[in-house]
């Protein structure tokens, strides 16, 4: 299943694909082709180039579903203020 996916196949099914990231809370966002993937215990981290940028973090345990759906929200609560983490896969 996708559940159990190898960095490996993370990396072979992300590669070369355009990441779309809204984090609601603070308001950052990114948008860039995939060039480079670093695992990062329970999330890989993916950045337009080795050494470019902060990157964004994907948690392993969405990216079955992110690959399949191609987008991912993660509804989350600091201090009782709701926000919306979105992550979007576009070829």
């Amino acid at each position: 299943t996708f559940a159990t996916m190898l960095i490996k196949e993370i990396k072979q099914a992300l590669m070369g694909k355009t990441i779309s990231y809204y984090d609601g809370w603070n308001g950052s966002h990114d948008y860039f082709k995939i060039g480079h993937i670093q695992n990062d215990g329970s999330c890989v981290r993916v950045f337009p180039e080795k050494g470019k940028g902060w990157g964004v973090f994907i948690p392993k345990n969405i990216i079955p579903q992110l690959l399949q759906d191609g987008e991912y929200s993660k509804s989350n609560e600091v201090e009782r203020c709701s926000y919306k983490t979105t992550w979007k896969l576009l070829n």
